[in-house]
């Protein structure tokens, strides 16, 4: 006999059954993607390391090993917390995106998180749909918090934009021109193949908006109501612009702590060295840019004129603690995204 109201098991009415079965099958296929992207990047180190088994690669590495041996490491803290600051302002950037007052402890935790599930998407698509669902747990309608986290994303590529604007003035004042003059050689004769490309990639993106315009339509109505908030969108491209500005002085940190790499006085050369590579490296497909953004960086500092073995040893150390150090705390903080209270409160 079953208590009133049970149903065994094997006996599950074929209607009840079929959305248990999809629901599995969806947590399947989530599980299953991320355990694919994980074995990629694995996959990748793997490949890297059997590449770089020989020859002057191996030398490089090997030298850029040994020379962490004298590296400055009471910087490290400092580091560290740079990181923290970063995704504070992170979270300051989405409370201005949204226009709510989002507890900013709870809304930093769930910026870890989304840089842990951008350590596996990568492209910022993590970013967009932890962020979309954080803004949902805190009772905005999905639709419009998918809107808000695009937005926000697409806020913080053009305070990129202006905030780079700014830094290659000072990086020419106090960092001799060096950068801009190698990378003017470097690309001397591609003007007109990279014309070409930047065309066809304007033509595809107008092509694309286009044919999503149906889509868009959430995301551009979100981009004019933020547009109304001229204090709201000041606070999200000052902290978007904040977090970049923060993550490139902490590149700096990271190349100043190897001996004899740079000097103080090259700070705003190496910050517009970061945000060069982070770019290069978010173009190439990948979890997170992981290989792209580190052979960008190295790559950059190289035609500096700082040491490769130097060069590869502070991008290690900066992409150990800003890059993966967050992730196990971005596992610890999911949780955030389930217990957040639904909240409607306005400034």
């Amino acid at each position: 006999m079953y208590a009133h109201g049970a149903v065994p098991a094997d006996h599950l009415a074929p209607a009840a059954l079929g959305p248990t079965l999809r629901r599995t099958a969806r947590a399947w296929s989530v599980q299953w993607r991320t355990v694919a992207s994980a074995l990629a990047g694995v996959v990748l180190v793997v490949g890297s390391g059997l590449l770089l088994a020989s020859g002057e690669a191996a030398a490089t590495v090997s030298g850029a090993v040994r020379a962490l041996a004298g590296v400055h490491w009471a910087l490290v803290p400092a580091l560290a917390g740079l990181m923290v600051v970063h995704f504070w302002f992170s979270a300051v950037a989405l409370r201005g995106a949204a226009g709510r007052r989002l507890p900013l402890l709870h809304a930093t935790m769930a910026q870890f998180t989304a840089a842990t599930a951008n350590r596996v998407t990568g492209g910022g698509l993590g970013t967009v749909a932890v962020n979309a669902r954080y803004l949902s747990s805190r009772g905005t309608p999905a639709t419009q918090a998918a809107a808000v986290a695009g937005v926000l994303q697409l806020g913080g590529a053009v305070a990129d934009l202006i905030l780079f604007a700014g830094i290659i003035p000072v990086a020419m004042a106090t960092g001799g021109g060096v950068l801009l003059s190698q990378l003017g050689t470097y690309f001397s004769g591609l003007a007109g193949p990279l014309t070409i490309v930047a065309a066809a990639a304007a033509v595809a993106a107008v092509v694309t908006t286009w044919l999503l315009r149906d889509r868009l339509r959430g995301p551009i109505a979100a981009c004019a109501q933020i547009m109304r908030r001229p204090r709201d969108l000041l606070v999200m491209m000052a902290a978007s612009a904040a977090t970049t500005l923060v993550m490139g002085i902490a590149f700096a940190l990271s190349m100043l702590a190897i001996p004899a790499a740079a000097s103080p006085g090259q700070t705003a050369t190496l910050i517009a060295i970061y945000m060069i590579g982070a770019a290069a490296g978010g173009v190439v497909p990948g979890p997170g840019g992981l290989g792209s953004t580190e052979a960008a960086l190295v790559a950059l500092l190289s035609i500096t004129g700082i040491q490769t073995t130097s060069a590869l040893s502070g991008v290690l150390i900066f992409r150990a603690i800003t890059h993966w150090a967050p992730v196990p705390i971005g596992l610890l903080c999911s949780g955030t995204l389930h217990n957040a209270k639904k909240t409607t409160k306005r400034p």
